[in-house]
């Protein structure tokens, strides 16, 4: 697989635990001592204020006219951060375009997603002075390699035009001096005294650009270098020398969607997850993540010690739970050559690969990758999603409601084979740990009792959109309801039309980024969604409803039978026409609504 360099970004995950191969490893610094004050991490958790070590920007589209303009804020006003930047597609979470982007203390970088005229594919147009690897990403096009070979040219341009974005903190840059050769973490001298770490004085703004962004500079040059002393003690030495220290966080992210030609916007923020230490309550530090950007090909036996991705791990087609129960956990060989898909350095980090200092004892086992997978999707499962609509006529309005899933990636994928015919879905078993115990009380959000496929869209079952109205507590305030503003309800005895599709209860929700509109089954919707949209039609003409989440069956003790939800972020997205032309007011109105969830 051919891709240009803008894509081939991502990494040689450098280590400090057991070497497993020659580019693979975690840096975590033994015995989990503080550093600069902070503490190490033991819970990955939903930041609802918005702030923390991974963000989720649920949409991204340049279709149907649509552009999309990101911001990334580093929050943090004393270190830098290496942060890594992937797009991935709407349809199967497929990587269509990534870079690392390194920011000074409190630097914005922003740019914006549209749709290149020439080649159908989005593209990345920013004039932000912040350091990038590569440097030259203005005006790059989005890459179609990872997406299925027997696509037309058209189609596969269109699978890149919407997404979602991960935005990851995979080390900071500390502004102090670098230590000696055989120091530890904690020798690196804060604050900064007169010898400065190169990297952090190369990327640091003055007089609003970075001292020295070029990718022969000496400090940016050594990023695309593998460390040979990595695995000496004490663990983590290299990465210090490179300039990186362990990722404290603080990132933020907006998004705003423009349609010019409907002068419609809407807005909102991207969804964070932070790295938590329960002991003292406090945002704490991750393990280092950060790789070179090289295309150099990764093995699939070392691809399991950095990624939960089936496809990347080669997961034998259908699941891996097939595997005996003394037997999981434990790495699995691809049963042929075309059951997964051949790794490179750019593919990693991911945001399952292990961040937290507690797993780098289970990097070889590869195990440790579905530890942070299983947690990752805890921080963002939800057992209900309830949101508003209106789909009036009068006012031309529309109704879009985005379910974005960030975390199912490194469950379940798309195979795309050789051809449709071949195409396979293939699974990672989350449940156990290296000693086949349940992960965190976490199980699977995804097997093949509750996925199907619509072509090569994965798609999940048992998603109600009606239901009992007065069950007992809890169930009454998680289970599926339609209704408009004035108490009339669909009840578990009416059907929806689910279009494209026949009339049918439960819904199926399909794609890693689906789009579902109400009562709009002919027309484009308020986003103009192309690659993943499904319509709910009803009697109710505006009002609220929740969807039931369920997944699959759980273990945690409760007064109702438990679920374990599925980890769904996203929002309804209005769009509204005020006609009174005769008045001299008129226009289009954008608004945007985060979905409200439940978690029991």
């Amino acid at each position: 697989m051919k891709r240009t360099l803008v894509a081939q970004c991502a990494a040689a995950v450098l280590t400090g635990a057991a070497f497993v191969g020659a580019n693979a490893a975690v840096v975590g610094p033994a015995g989990a001592p503080a550093i600069d004050n902070v503490t190490a991490a033991d819970l990955l958790y939903a930041n609802k204020e918005g702030i923390g070590h991974i963000v989720v920007v649920p949409y991204y589209t340049a279709a149907s006219g649509n552009d999309t303009y990101l911001s990334i804020t580093n929050t943090d006003m004393r270190n830098g951060k290496a942060v890594k930047v992937r797009f991935r597609g709407a349809s199967n979470s497929d990587d269509v375009f990534d870079f690392t982007l390194l920011m000074s203390p409190g630097d914005v970088w922003t740019g914006t997603v549209t749709k290149d005229a020439t080649s159908g594919k989005a593209k990345l147009l920013t004039k932000d002075k912040s350091c990038t690897i590569p440097n030259a990403i203005d005006g790059s096009t989005f890459v179609t390699g990872r997406l299925a070979s027997y696509q037309s040219v058209d189609a596969q341009a269109k699978e890149t035009l919407e997404g979602y974005v991960e935005i990851l903190n995979m080390a900071d840059i500390y502004p102090g001096d670098v230590p000696a050769i055989g120091d530890a973490f904690t020798a690196r001298l804060l604050p900064a005294t007169a010898d400065i770490n190169p990297l952090y004085d190369s990327i640091k703004h003055s007089a609003g650009v970075p001292k020295n962004c070029a990718e022969s500079n000496p400090a940016i040059a050594a990023l695309a270098t593998v460390p040979v002393s990595r695995n000496t003690a004490p663990a983590g030495t290299a990465a210090v020398q490179m300039g990186l220290d362990v990722p404290t966080g603080g990132l933020t992210a907006t998004w705003t969607i423009i349609n010019v030609p409907l002068a419609t916007s809407y807005a909102g923020l991207g969804d964070a997850v932070e790295a938590y230490d329960t002991a003292v309550s406090m945002p704490a530090y991750g393990n280092i993540v950060f790789s070179p950007q090289l295309s150099t090909p990764v093995p699939y036996a070392e691809a399991q010690t950095m990624t939960a991705d089936p496809l990347l791990r080669g997961a034998v087609a259908d699941s891996e739970s097939v595997v005996a129960p003394a037997l999981r956990g434990v790495p699995q060989l691809p049963t042929t050559a075309s059951s997964y898909v051949a790794a490179a350095l750019y593919d990693f980090p991911d945001l399952s690969t292990p961040y937290l200092n507690g797993d780098l004892g289970a990097l070889a086992a590869g195990v440790a990758t579905k530890r942070q997978a299983s947690r990752l999707t805890d921080a963002y499962a939800v057992s209900s999603v309830m949101n508003e609509f209106v789909s009036d006529a009068g006012l031309l309005a529309k109704t879009d409601w985005v379910f974005s899933s960030a975390s199912r990636r490194y469950n379940v994928a798309r195979n795309y084979g050789t051809s449709a015919a071949t195409a396979t879905t293939v699974f990672t078993d989350l449940e156990f740990s290296d000693t086949n115990a349940s992960v965190g009380g976490a199980s699977n959000r995804y097997a093949k009792a509750n996925t199907t496929a619509e072509g090569n869209l994965i798609c999940v079952t048992g998603v109600g959109t009606a239901a009992g109205l007065t069950s007992p507590v809890p169930n009454n305030r998680k289970t599926a309801v339609n209704a408009d503003r004035e108490e009339t309800f669909v009840g578990s005895t009416s059907q929806f039309v689910i279009s494209p599709g026949t009339p049918t209860a439960p819904l199926t929700i399909c794609g890693e980024v689906s789009v579902l509109t109400f009562n709009n089954a002919s027309g484009g919707g308020a986003l103009g969604a192309q690659l993943t949209k499904k319509d709910l039609t009803g009697t109710n003409v505006n009002g609220w409803a929740r969807l039931s989440t369920p997944g699959l069956a759980g273990t945690a003790p409760g007064p109702v039978a438990p679920q374990l939800g599925l980890p769904i972020v996203g929002g309804s997205f209005m769009q509204l026409t005020n006609g009174q032309v005769a008045a001299g007011v008129s226009g289009n109105y954008g608004i945007t609504f985060p979905h409200r969830t439940t978690r029991f």
